[in-house]
């Protein structure tokens, strides 16, 4: 797979950029963008694909401890590691199909190598940490014509070794110099965060008594932190916090909201179920003065949640959803969902409708302990800078 020293060098390289450009220091997410420049300098069809997987493998790493807690009630370790290979694979594959000899032919295999990664599916349902993140630690701000200028660059340096060479230089000088304070997204005004450490918060049951008691217990806690009110206009709860509802389970949790709550929109995580019961959509709802809107998660977790096109049982896929919930105040809020913060197409799909708020909602108690929340939060910090938009982060652990 090597021929020479140099692509050996190019694959820990990206692997080493993989590894700590998430979980370093916040300076090292520049050097993510270093990755497709070196995916450029690969001297094969086999070395240029060997620079994305090991860059996806290092920076997803967390996912092999993750997924076999997630899986754990009925699955095993096995499958769980073949899971953390596999989602990695399918975006190193396009960049190994894409990749040429040609330097002309690869700057303009460029765009096709990441919408099939990144944007397409079935790819784009597991296409994690595209390297284009990077693009809000330099292009802050700049929005969809940062990411163009990104991929700009990737294709001056497919032209050119020594524009390649020179980038990794500027980017490298860059990272270091560049106080990690650069790196913080902005935050919301008027939004409180609750996060919450209930641990394994699964589907509701249907069953009035077993969920009247997980909603109490939510309560209490929310009762304990913000009994003495809070000045915020908009409270959000993490992903799945009420499980499964019904119109019963609805009706409760608004009554329970409205008292703890009175005059706030409150935004929270829960499973609506749709056609027999069977499947679901994985949603944000929220409540604000009897009103109750949401919007859907747009790709569950694959094999968990989402179980393909033809399942009977799981997640429903929303390709097409904005992920938007208007705000009291007349600010938009574009809701990322768990899994989808390490996506591309849920972020650029809201981002088109021109968000005032990104509020990013997750369950991680299957990966308190590995660098999967970290990553998360890094991903959308740079997917916020690049956009110039604030975030609001919210977790159940």
């Amino acid at each position: 797979m090597f021929p020479n020293k140099k692509n050996a060098l190019l694959t820990l390289m990206s692997a080493f950029i993989g590894y700590a450009g998430f979980t370093a220091a916040p300076r090292a997410a520049a050097l993510v963008l270093a990755v497709p420049v070196l995916w450029t300098l690969a001297d094969s069809r086999y070395a240029a694909f060997a620079v994305i997987l090991a860059y996806k493998l290092a920076a997803s790493r967390g996912l092999l401890d993750g997924a076999a807690v997630f899986l754990s009630e009925h699955h095993t370790f096995v499958e769980a590691a073949a899971l953390y290979f596999l989602m990695p694979f399918g975006a190193s594959l396009s960049f190994g199909v894409f990749w040429s000899t040609d330097r002309k032919q690869k700057a303009i295999c460029l765009v096709p190598a990441f919408l099939f990664a990144y944007v397409l599916p079935p790819f784009s349902l597991i296409g994690i940490i595209n390297p284009l993140i990077a693009s809000g630690a330099v292009f802050k701000g700049w929005g969809f014509a940062g990411i163009i200028a990104a991929l700009g660059i990737y294709a001056l340096c497919s032209l050119s070794r020594k524009t390649a060479y020179s980038f990794l230089c500027v980017i490298a000088l860059f990272a270091v110099l560049q106080p990690d304070s650069w790196y913080e997204p902005l935050r919301p005004e008027g939004i409180a965060a609750a996060d919450t450490s209930f641990g394994r918060l699964g589907s509701g049951s249907f069953n009035f008594e077993r969920d009247y008691e997980r909603a109490n217990m939510v309560f209490s806690e929310l009762k304990a932190r913000f009994g003495g009110g809070t000045s915020a206009d908009v409270v959000v709860l993490p992903e799945t916090i009420a499980g499964r509802l019904n119109s019963a389970g609805l009706e409760l949790w608004r009554d329970g909201l409205e008292k703890l709550f009175p005059d706030k929109a409150v935004i929270f995580g829960a499973e609506l179920p749709t056609g027999d019961g069977k499947k679901y959509d994985n949603a944000a709802l929220m409540l604000y003065r009897g009103r109750t809107a949401w919007t859907r998660q747009r790709i569950p977790v694959p094999f968990s949640m989402y179980k393909g096109p033809f399942a009977k049982t799981g997640a429903n896929v929303h390709l097409w959803e904005c992920g938007m919930l208007p705000l009291p105040d007349g600010r938009t809020s574009a809701v990322i969902v768990c899994y989808e913060a390490f996506l591309t197409w849920p972020l650029l799909v809201s981002m088109t409708r021109k968000p005032d708020v990104i509020i990013s909602a997750a369950n991680l108690w299957w990966c308190g302990k590995t660098s999967l929340p970290l990553t998360q939060r890094r991903v959308l910090s740079l997917w916020a800078l690049t956009f110039g938009v604030p975030v609001v982060f919210v977790r159940n652990i």
